[in-house]
């Protein structure tokens, strides 16, 4: 495969950085989001191991745990309020946590203005 160049490469460091992303997976998200508006099904569903009320470990292919724990989807919720990309900054997620019989990752979001730049 050739080498693939982009003369904007410190451009993306800096958006990924500011979304709390690695370079790759911010392309990831570009492309994603590119195919979604395109009207094709993009993303898979993550899921957390669940065991004793404890949050044991992610993944997008669940197998059965031996210790009787149960897979349950991660839902991406934004806080406080809808992200629109016009006017907020998308931060980087919380920590996973469990709410009732959901796990919930958190993106808080902020209004888009210099003290956030």
């Amino acid at each position: 495969m050739p080498e693939f160049r982009y003369a904007r490469e410190e451009l993306l460091k800096a958006a990924a950085e500011r979304k709390g992303l690695t370079v790759a997976a911010y392309l990831r998200s570009i492309a994603d989001a590119a195919l979604a508006a395109e009207g094709f099904p993009v993303g898979e569903q993550q899921y957390c191991l669940v065991r004793g009320g404890e949050l044991i470990l992610t993944s997008f292919k669940p197998v059965k745990d031996p210790d009787g724990g149960v897979w349950l989807p991660v839902e991406n919720v934004d806080e406080p309020g809808p992200f629109n990309p016009a006017t907020h900054w998308r931060l980087k997620p919380l920590p996973l946590r469990l709410d009732g019989d959901r796990v919930v990752r958190v993106f808080p979001t902020v209004p888009k203005c210099q003290e956030y730049a």
